[in-house]
């Protein structure tokens, strides 16, 4: 970007975003404006005091042996690691 632009844009953001299956990463272009800008869902941290949950370890084994319809190992580790964000974003923060 140039000075010119920025001084144009002032607000504007470039954010890059996970890949899910491709090699290349997504990039989120937000205009600053607030009022308008889509809701923005908070990133998924994994907590250590998971592991001391009883259910957690049987969770991770029914996720993760899910079967997956791809060929490429890495597009099943993607969809994997998707699966297992997905489940225990909402499984952290309803138990913890």
């Amino acid at each position: 970007m140039s000075s010119d632009w920025e001084d144009l844009y002032p607000l504007v953001t470039v954010r890059k975003l996970v890949r899910e299956l491709s090699d290349h990463n997504p990039l989120l272009l937000s205009s600053g404006d607030m009022g308008r800008e889509a809701h923005n869902p908070r990133e998924f941290r994994f907590d250590l005091a998971w592991l001391k949950n009883e259910d957690f370890l049987p969770l991770v084994e029914k996720i993760w042996n899910k079967a997956v319809k791809a060929e490429d190992p890495i597009d099943i580790l993607n969809i994997k690691l998707k699966r297992f964000k997905t489940f225990f974003k909402g499984w952290g923060s309803n138990k913890y």
